[in-house]
Parts: C-alpha cells; structure tokens; sequence
C-alpha cells in the first residue's frame, strides 16, 4: 500500500500533468501491486480513498475508484480492472484524435490555456491546419509556457501571451480549446484556474469555446453549483503569502461544445449521461 500512498502523493504535487495523467499513474500503480498480490480487493475501500483523496478535483480519479469497487463488487480480479481502465484511456484517446478533423474546417487559429494532453494530441494531428497557436502562460505554475515549448518542437507557429492580456490573444484566435479535469453531469467544467476568464472573454469576442476530454473525467455525481476548494499557495516579495483557488468551475453557458469519444457535440446533460454510460459499458466484461 506504501507504493500507491507514494504515487498519490505524486498526484497531489503535480501542477503540470493533468487528470489523464494522474488517472494512468494511479491505475498503473495498483495494476502492480494486484498483479504480484500486494493489494487485493479485500483492501478496496482504503483503496478508493487513496486514489479519491489524491485530488478530488479530478473526475478521472474518481471514475477509476469506481470501476475498482465494480470490478471488486463483481467478484473479479483487480488488476484485470486496472488493466482495462489503462486501455481504454489509449482507446478513447485514439477515439478522440479521429474524431478532431471535425473542428477544422478551414485553417484557423486556436487559443488554449494551461497544458492539455487531449488539446496536445488535437493540435499536433492536425498542424497542417492551424495557422498559429496562442497560449496563456497560466501563471501560477506557467503550464502554458511549457505547452508552447511543446507545441513550438513540433515546428508549429506558436505566440504565447502572459495571461493580462489573453484578450489580445483571443480576439486574434478562431476558436478557444481547453482541457478539463472533471465535468459535472449537468456540464460543469473545472480545469486550470484562468479558464473562466478565458471563456468569458471568448464570448464577449464571439469565438467558439470548446473543451476536449475523456468519458471518464465525467462525474456522476456532481452538478453545476459545487465547489471543489482545493487551494495552492506562493510568496509574494514584499507582499507575503498569496493563496489561490487550484481550478476555475465553469458554468454550461460558457462552453459552446465538447470533443470527445462520439465527436463534436454540445454539452447538454443527455450527452453527457450517454458519454459516461459507455464508459461504464465499457468495463462489463472484465
């Protein structure tokens, strides 16, 4: 158990890799540890609490304790389960990238903010329609900067912007794509801290908002209106200590779209209850 208290502790500190990352670290963790029977189902409540806890703010956490506590319920093997929460992540982002020719019908320019794997995978399949991409910083942590590094060893037209003028930024873009850490069932979304602002200037400018993400970063159980309070703190010369909030929540009226496993689709509680749904399908035969 030291093992997965170790990886989750990983996940807590992490300010750069996101909820997919973290959901394939902790599902990695405890494939081993069932594989060679250093856990088993008879540990799966402490289980699910260490994966929960690790950050609550992320519904990729939470979807993996729940296809554990299935898999357990169903008298199965819990390795078998990680192992399969692990392939659909590789299925549902191939899934994805397919469907991503969808958004571009001309060459445009893409806004984004932070440092999305799924808005990565989006941008590098299909370069050779995107005339330039511009970036927050997303300070704190700069996420941003290192997405632009990224994007800029791809050969791809790259501008980054610090985030006091992302308007600048996004007046020029086409569309804003986003990530996401968790989505509420009703179509909440709660990603990097700057989100917001960067979806309410998109709308008063006119530009389509659109967040890529997984099936599994659905939460069931949430709805627009929580909060998730989960707060980092750095010093400020002079100042002293300022505290923030980790990630902005967006309201449904925010965002025009989602790409996800079934294509580009608006955000509506229907999609997303069907989305969720077939991920859960998904693990039926294990």
């Amino acid at each position: 158990m030291e093992k997965l208290i170790e990886i989750a502790n990983e996940v807590s500190r992490e300010r750069v890799r996101g909820a997919s990352w973290s959901a394939e670290a902790m599902a990695k963790a405890v494939y081993e540890l069932s594989k060679t029977k250093v856990v088993s189902c008879d540990d799966i409540n402490e289980i699910s609490k260490i994966i929960v806890d690790a950050n609550p703010a992320m519904g990729s956490l939470y979807n993996l304790s729940l296809i554990l506590k299935n898999s357990c319920a169903a008298k199965k093997e819990l390795y078998l389960a990680a192992e399969k929460f692990l392939n659909y992540i590789s299925y549902s982002r191939e899934l994805i990238i397919r469907h991503s020719y969808e958004l571009f019908k001309e060459k445009i320019k893409i806004f984004t903010i932070s440092n999305s794997s799924n808005v990565l995978s989006v941008i590098k399949e299909n370069k050779d329609m995107i005339k330039k991409v511009l970036v927050s910083e997303s300070h704190p942590g700069s996420e941003g900067a290192i997405f632009a590094t990224e994007i800029k060893n791809y050969g791809i037209d790259v501008e980054l912007y610090p985030d006091a003028s992302i308007s600048n930024a996004i007046e020029k873009s086409n569309l804003v794509l986003i990530g996401a850490d968790n989505i509420t069932i009703d179509g909440c979304l709660f990603n990097k801290v700057g989100t917001k602002n960067a979806s309410i200037i998109a709308g008063y400018y006119g530009k389509p908002v659109i967040a890529v993400f997984e099936p599994f970063k659905i939460n069931p159980e949430m709805k627009c209106g929580q909060e998730i309070a989960i707060t980092r703190s750095y010093l400020i010369q002079g100042y002293g200590e300022l505290t923030y909030r980790l990630f902005d929540s967006l309201p449904n009226n925010l965002l025009d779209g989602i790409l996800s496993i079934n294509g580009l689709m608006d955000p509506s509680s229907s999609n997303l209850s069907k989305l969720h749904e077939s991920f859960i399908s998904w693990f039926s035969n294990i």
